[in-house]
């Protein structure tokens, strides 16, 4: 995870706060209403494409679920800390998955961090995003063109007149960053998968492009101020060399849950 020292960094800045919200007023006034017009111009293939696949995607992929799945996980790993408490049952596991006591003492813990900070982010994300929602009470292109809702209207619970910032495409930088944390490998797809998100947001009428620059800055910013001021420390007292290959600890909680 060294690989997040000198990238992304810049996210946890106040500098980088006040260059987003900047950013998000200057297209929320000047750029917001063209863009959205310009992306009703496109070809229908655009829209059917965002309709029935990136839609699909992110239902699929949605806060709750993925939630669910993390916790699901949590739990497993929490319960195989009574595995290491009972000799025999622990001597079959460890000799079928071919690793050392120490290594999955050290395991345990790395897994568990990973989903509880994953868990953390989801939820501190997914709750600032709302809170942010209900204070601007912007309304959704929908709304705002085809019922005549006023652009803004603050303190506003209504769904109608809650776009920014973009929840799906919060969630999905949340998840994104994750994946850059901790399995980088695979991060190119995790942000072009939110990217595709976001401007899947446009083409349903739920969201202004401003919408989107907020919510993937909420969710790519408190990951990492989590990884940093909490979770950090935490890995650090992990001995790395000792941690088992994801699938192989997965192979380890099947034989759990069947012994």
């Amino acid at each position: 995870m060294d690989h997040i020292e000198n990238r992304f960094t810049i996210l946890k800045s106040f500098n980088f706060f006040i260059i987003i919200s900047l950013l998000t007023i200057v297209v929320f006034n000047f750029f917001d209403i063209l863009i959205f017009k310009f992306s009703r111009e496109l070809s229908g293939v655009f829209f059917w494409f965002f309709k029935n696949v990136v839609n699909f995607l992110a239902n699929i992929f949605n806060p709750l679920n993925v939630g669910i799945c993390l916790i699901l996980f949590l739990i497993l790993t929490i319960s195989l800390c009574n595995i290491i408490k009972e000799p025999n049952k622990k001597k079959l596991i460890l000799d079928k998955i071919k690793c050392s006591e120490s290594e999955l003492k050290e395991s345990v813990l790395f897994y568990k961090l990973i989903v509880s900070h994953s868990i953390l982010s989801i939820i501190a994300t997914g709750a600032i995003c709302h809170i942010f929602k209900y204070v601007f009470g912007v309304s959704r292109p929908k709304y705002y063109f085809l019922y005549g809702y006023e652009r803004i209207d603050n303190f506003n619970l209504e769904h109608k007149v809650n776009a920014l910032p973009s929840g799906h495409t919060q969630a999905s930088f949340t998840l994104a960053i994750l994946f850059y944390i901790y399995c980088n490998r695979y991060a190119l797809i995790a942000f072009f998968v939110a990217f595709m998100i976001a401007l899947s947001r446009i083409f349903m009428s739920m969201h202004f492009p401003s919408d989107l620059i907020f919510g993937a800055y909420l969710g790519s910013v408190f990951p990492i101020i989590l990884y940093y001021y909490i979770y950090k420390k935490k890995f650090m007292k992990i001995d790395m060399k000792k941690i088992i290959k994801f699938k192989t600890y997965c192979r380890f909680i099947c034989y759990k849950i069947y012994v």
